[in-house]
């Protein structure tokens, strides 16, 4: 019997990905087509919980096992361990698939105790993004020790390929994909409406600038009507619904949306703005550009491994709100320029990024480098 052991980023699990609405993007996206290749799924999970708390599909609640800790425990301390509460488990898995570098902790335990391959994605370097200190040093070990031990690797961006070459033995590009069918522009086309809808979906925090976007749409707001619709949960809300209480900018925050409920907020929305300081490979950018909303995004290394600038969106500083404002104006009020930027996204993202074509190269590699 095949199978395919799972492993989330540090502390993570399905109730995690659930409070960011992301958990039906691996159930479905994801296990569901594991099974057509692997007999069962393992997911080892880093919290208390089970299956059934996030589906009721039959044929994944028969052949995934969520492997959960009895208890609550530390994250760091059920990564060090996995490889020893769980051994047979884990030893009886073909190949281990780690969706992050820190997820390769138990990966390279059990890789050490039991000879299992395992593959990680590499969708960013998180020693970079840590603060200088010895969590960040931590995190530079766990990150070169979890390349250069790995099967094989999967980079989401060419730039992040390259830099997980000069460490790891075998790197695929395999870029994070979007469901093409579910994420597409409305029937009918996009209607415009009064006032315009600026859409953000994501969390609230420091490194995603949205204070950036309200400051910008601030500006917009003396000549255009204009609605922000931010989706996500985050420590900055409060702060941001003030900012624009003070600022006259109407705002509303539907909250944490689960992201087969995505759509129609999309197909509502006359653009998209990303304005984060840093980026991976953004899945709401995708998202965006398949459902064919005209995108404007900050000019960091993740968001221009998918906007080509005045082709496939349009990109700005992301300190400066003045020029936030700009391309947001050139989309709001100029239908051809939208239309076309929007169409491209479409054509680009179902052309190179379409979840199930990547799922079905990701699982080739993952077959090859199994013990089967």
């Amino acid at each position: 019997m095949s199978v395919l052991g799972l492993l989330p980023a540090l502390g993570g699990g399905l109730g995690e990905l659930a409070s960011t609405g992301q958990a039906s993007r691996l159930l479905d996206g994801y296990m569901a087509r594991y099974l057509t290749s692997f007999d069962r799924v393992r997911y080892f999970t880093y919290l208390v919980e089970s299956l059934g708390d996030f589906t009721a599909d039959a044929a994944l609640l028969a052949r995934v096992d969520v492997v959960a800790p009895r208890q609550r425990t530390s994250r760091g301390r059920r990564a060090a361990t996995l490889a020893w509460t769980d051994a047979a488990r884990l030893r009886s898995c073909a190949v281990l698939r780690a969706f992050q570098v820190t997820g390769t902790v138990p990966a390279i335990a059990a890789n050490a105790r039991f000879g299992v391959p395992y593959v990680t994605t590499y969708g960013f370097s998180y020693a970079q993004l840590s603060q200088p200190g010895p969590r960040r040093l931590l995190k530079a070990a766990v990150e070169r020790v979890g390349l250069r031990r790995a099967a094989a690797v999967i980079a989401t961006t060419e730039a992040l390929r390259a830099r997980a070459a000069r460490v790891a033995r075998e790197v695929h590009l395999i870029p994070n994909g979007v469901d093409t069918q579910r994420f597409a522009p409305p029937p009918g086309g996009r209607k415009r409406g009064r006032p315009v809808r600026i859409l953000y979906v994501g969390r609230f925090s420091p490194e995603k600038n949205l204070e950036t976007l309200v400051a910008a749409a601030a500006v917009l707001t003396r000549w255009l009507p204009v609605h922000l619709v931010f989706v996500g949960a985050g420590p900055l809300q409060l702060r941001l619904r003030e900012q624009a209480r003070v600022a006259g900018v109407d705002i509303e925050f539907p909250g944490i949306v689960p992201q087969e409920r995505l759509p129609p907020l999309y197909a509502a929305a006359d653009a998209f703005v990303l304005a984060s300081f840093t980026e991976g490979h953004p899945k709401v950018l995708l998202e965006a550009m398949a459902a064919g909303v005209p995108c404007v995004a900050s000019d960091c290394e993740g968001n221009r491994s998918l906007v080509v600038e005045g082709e496939t969106g349009l990109l700005f500083d992301p300190r400066r709100p003045d020029e936030l404002a700009d391309r947001l104006a050139r989309v709001l009020t100029d239908v051809a320029l939208a239309e076309a930027l929007g169409g491209a996204g479409r054509a680009m993202v179902v052309a190179g990024y379409d979840l199930g074509t990547l799922v079905t190269a990701e699982i080739a590699l993952l077959r090859r480098v199994a013990t089967l």
